[in-house]
């Protein structure tokens, strides 16, 4: 209810009190509801098994490429390229899938797709290999 005071020397002040201003009984705020973040996809044990395979197909493919290239063995062959473009190709893919999906030890598959890149860094191994994963790696969106 508002209030009707008159102070000294005759002016009117018009005073509502905190209890009259309102809309609705106790001035209650609702409560934000924030759903909690999902938890990450898991890999399947299988898949697990399977980036070990993809990373050492890949680094298997760097080494024969850097023999080459320094001329103490011969090149991959054709089949062995194959194999390990495939391999970058099936790594890239399950990280895209699979982003946060935990390995241990804070690291999950994103990780693993750029600790597999790192560890090519000045290893002499084909550009197409290391483009490819690092474009790879460039698609997949940061956590957040």
């Amino acid at each position: 209810m508002p209030r009707l005071l008159i102070l000294a020397g005759g002016a009117a002040v018009l005073v509502f009190t905190a209890g009259s201003v309102g809309c609705g009984g106790e001035d209650e705020l609702p409560e934000a509801r924030v759903a909690p973040a999902p938890a990450p996809a898991r890999l399947t044990a299988e898949e697990r098994r399977a980036l070990g395979r993809y990373d050492r197909l890949i680094q298997g493919h760097c080494v024969r490429v850097a023999e080459s290239i320094l001329g103490s063995g011969a090149g991959p062959s054709a089949r062995q390229e194959m194999r390990a473009f495939a391999a970058a190709d099936a790594l890239v893919a399950l990280a895209a899938e699979k982003p946060g999906a935990p390995l241990g030890a804070g690291q999950d598959t994103r990780l693993f797709l750029s600790d597999v890149l790192e560890n090519l860094d000045g290893s002499n191994c084909d550009p197409r290999m290391t483009a490819l994963l690092g474009q790879g790696l460039a698609q997949i969106p940061p956590e957040g």
